[in-house]
């Protein structure tokens, strides 16, 4: 697995860790095998996520500081515009999304407790 993480492909990995090429597929079309290999990458990649959400602050106001310098060449300035845009609409998205998804586990939860309360009654 670990070669797996460290190389590009299927085909590195297997040749780093001396197993056919194939046998790696065998491997990640297993469930379990599968399921462990996508938790060690969500892992592997946790660091990487904890380092964007700490200097996110100080990416924007960088690009804000761009967009703003009329110093900034029109192409830049237009660029950290966007950026800026981008991330203020996936903010927007993220948290309806997250809205929806609540509201959808509380009508799933309600639901299931009216099937039990009907349940008992019987």
């Amino acid at each position: 697995m670990a070669a797996l993480l460290e190389h590009t492909t299927v085909k590195a990995a297997a040749a780093a860790c001396s197993v056919h090429e194939r046998t790696l597929y065998r491997w990640l079309a297993e469930p379990a095998f599968k399921r462990a290999f996508r938790e060690a990458r969500r892992e592997g990649f946790g660091h990487s996520v904890s380092l964007a959400q700490r200097f996110a602050p100080m990416a924007i106001t960088t690009l804000a500081k761009l967009a703003n310098d009329p110093k900034t060449p029109p192409a830049v300035r237009a660029s950290a515009c966007m950026g800026i845009l981008k991330c203020g609409r996936e903010g927007i998205e993220l948290d309806e999304l997250v809205g929806r998804v609540e509201s959808l586990e509380a009508a799933a939860a309600a639901s299931a407790d009216a099937d039990g309360e009907r349940s008992r009654r019987r």
